[in-house]
């Protein structure tokens, strides 16, 4: 430790357990946290205004703090489209990750109406009439699917389409 923290009055001890929190490990010890398991990966769409209304899903699924999160942009279409190539290969390394760390055995998707990347992807083919929306999601779903049928057939899935009201409706 230097001086400076000596200065401000921050002990050795106290500086150390502060750059632990910030490393976030003191809470459980180290070798703890590695080996707990939980029931699913969840990915969600980056979009601000269901972020709140996800957590809620998901807590009405009795999974309070008994999943992992990764949030990218299209959620499904995230695992696959050509357009976001950085997102494919986030999906995918983190279904590994949280099945090396956490044992998870279930991934559940959950896209949403109205959503940007969809538009991004589907340029002038999105489908905005909810009819022709839910069978767009449900397509780039079932290739999902498929794909993560393939590369991890020990895991289940579910897959889900929320309105910007939250609630939401299975899909798969």
């Amino acid at each position: 430790m230097c001086e400076h923290h000596e200065k401000l009055g921050i002990s050795r001890r106290n500086f150390a357990l502060a750059m632990l929190g910030t490393a976030g490990l003191t809470a459980l010890p180290l070798a703890a946290r590695a080996a707990s398991d939980v029931a699913a990966l969840a990915l969600t769409c980056i979009d601000f205004r269901l972020v709140d209304d996800a957590t809620r899903f998901f807590d009405g699924m009795h999974l309070t703090n008994d999943y992992d999160q990764v949030s990218l942009a299209g959620a499904s279409l995230a695992a696959l489209s050509d357009k976001f190539p950085s997102s494919n290969a986030a999906f995918w390394d983190h279904v590994g990750i949280a099945k090396t760390l956490h044992h998870i055995k279930k991934v559940i998707i959950l896209d949403h109406r109205d959503c940007g990347a969809y538009k991004v992807a589907f340029g002038n083919d999105f489908a905005a009439e909810t009819v022709a929306e839910t069978a767009q999601h449900k397509s780039v779903m079932q290739k999902m699917q498929a794909a993560l049928n393939q590369r991890h057939p020990d895991l289940s899935s579910d897959f889900y389409l929320m309105a910007l009201d939250g609630k939401a409706e299975r899909i798969l």
